[in-house]
């Protein structure tokens, strides 16, 4: 049997390998830098959540090395067993013939194409592969707002991550950096709104409806793709639209700095109305919700139950890949939303509440003041 040779293929699919080593070396490094030159200085601690979150990344990692090997060892079996040659496991493949045996199953199998038309075959699997997809939506457009505005170092190493591997990993080594880049107790109080009230009123809007329309387009340009993918699974077009749905997962790292203020200027720039992470987020969330129950329902009225569609995360590695990280994905989200908002969110809030509650002390001082000394010139009125 003749098999034509993809040498760009094989060089592809081995850079992906190279590059997903590469972008976890370069995200921890920057984890690592912002730690022994920026947390360290600080008198706050997250140590229990740092914790938390280092043991999730961890699990995230062995999850989807694992399920991303049963991927490539599923394609490598199949291919082989096209080839009338024996599978991995056969003994026939021997110490001496197993590398060249590798790098021809490189060169001939699509394995990008075989991998996508596994998620689109029919609406069980798809409905998986799609939680998964929306929820990559939901945190790099949570990364791009929380990342610009705490200003995270090499937040592009973050996003290549999400593009290489499923997105649990990036998500939680995300939580890290934010969590090593909380603004301390004394850098709050010496916050100052410097800007009347109108300015920094007009300047919330502004961001904060770009954000959302922002969001809201993003959404809309990805779900189209994701809606085109199961619409053309098996035709040549499948791949452009996969990539330009990758592509779209860009555009929150690719908004010009001016829209997303660093952490440190919000306090005067937006009030308490700002457009943080979590806030541009729900706007994702929301459509991923019904996105989803679409999905459901459509799957329904095919013939897949309930049943049908758990046993279909089974069914294919690819599938369990996607689908099995939603769960991941989850957890690390749910956890961030009980742990995160004591040092991340209500730190916003606390940056904005301080300077108010600062001001308004003075005022009661001030009045306390004038009070004293009009019944001090009563008294003397009286005396006279």
């Amino acid at each position: 049997m003749e098999e034509s040779t993809n040498y760009l293929g094989a060089t592809i699919f081995w850079l992906y390998n190279v590059f997903a080593l590469v972008f976890t070396g370069k995200t921890l490094q920057t984890l690592y830098s912002l730690y022994t030159t920026t947390y360290k200085t600080k008198t706050s601690s997250h140590t229990k959540q740092l914790w938390l979150f280092s043991i999730l990344a961890l699990i995230s990692f062995a999850t989807l090395s694992t399920t991303m090997l049963n991927v490539l060892i599923q394609s490598f079996n199949q291919r082989a067993t096209l080839l009338q040659k024996s599978p991995l496991s056969s003994s026939s493949n021997n110490d001496n013939n197993l590398p060249l045996a590798i790098w021809h199953w490189s060169t001939t199998s699509h394995l990008f194409t075989d991998f996508a038309e596994g998620l689109v075959q029919d609406s069980a699997r798809f409905f998986w592969a799609q939680s998964a997809l929306l929820a990559t939506l939901s945190t790099v457009i949570y990364m791009g707002t929380e990342g610009r505005q705490r200003q995270i170092p090499n937040l592009w190493t973050f996003f290549a991550l999400s593009q290489i591997l499923p997105i649990s990993f990036a998500q939680n080594l995300f939580y890290i950096a934010l969590l090593l880049t909380c603004p301390e107790e004394q850098e709050k109080e010496e916050t100052k709104d410097n800007e009347p009230p109108n300015s920094s009123s007009s300047t919330a809007t502004r961001i904060l409806h770009f954000s959302k329309t922002h969001s809201v387009l993003s959404a809309a340009a990805y779900c189209l793709c994701l809606a085109l993918a199961q619409l053309y699974a098996s035709t040549p077009a499948l791949v452009p639209i996969v990539l330009l749905a990758r592509l779209c997962l860009l555009f929150p790292l690719l908004i010009p700095a001016q829209f997303y203020p660093s952490a440190a200027q919000a306090p005067a720039k937006i009030p308490q109305d700002r457009a943080t992470g979590a806030e541009v987020q729900r706007v994702v969330l929301k459509t991923a919700l019904i996105m989803t129950g679409m999905k459901a329902y459509q799957a329904v009225q095919e013939g897949f139950g309930p049943e049908a569609i758990t046993v279909a995360l089974w069914g294919h590695p690819a599938v369990l890949a996607l689908g099995g990280d939603v769960f991941l994905c989850a957890v690390g989200f749910t956890a961030w939303n009980w742990a995160g908002p004591r040092m991340g969110a209500a730190a916003g809030s606390a940056v904005v509440e301080k300077p108010a509650a600062a001001a308004a002390a003075a005022s009661g001082k001030e009045k306390r003041k004038e009070a004293k000394a009009a019944r001090k010139s009563g008294a003397a009125a009286g005396r006279r």
